[in-house]
């Protein structure tokens, strides 16, 4: 079994904020990242109101699942703590088949 690790952002962010944090995960924990917005319909702030970050530990990965969801929880704090408004943010963790491991937004456990 692998376990997907995902984190969720909701509020506005800045326009590259999704993205470095996509970059500092993905330098924290060596895992491939991946962001998906989640359609929240019409928002009057133009900022993204929700977007989930999903990668995949692996019977290949070096990482263990505890070590990388302790990467991923300093990212987000540190990301969090940068912000004068942050966002709210959570990490969760779900198993998966081998074979379905493939990061995406759908059946996360938030």
């Amino acid at each position: 079994m692998a376990t997907r690790i995902s984190v969720t952002v909701k509020g506005p962010t800045g326009l590259d904020d999704p993205d470095r944090m996509l970059d500092e995960l993905e330098a924290e924990t060596g895992l491939s990242w991946h962001s998906s917005a989640v359609d929240e319909g019409k928002v009057l702030t133009g900022g993204i109101v929700e977007i989930v970050l999903v990668a995949v530990v692996g019977k290949a990965t070096e990482m263990t699942v505890s070590a990388a969801v302790d990467a991923v929880k300093r990212v987000v704090e540190r990301w969090r703590g940068e912000r004068l408004d942050p966002p709210e943010t959570s990490v969760g963790t779900q198993s998966v088949p081998d074979e379905a491991a493939e990061p995406t937004a759908e059946g996360l456990d938030g």
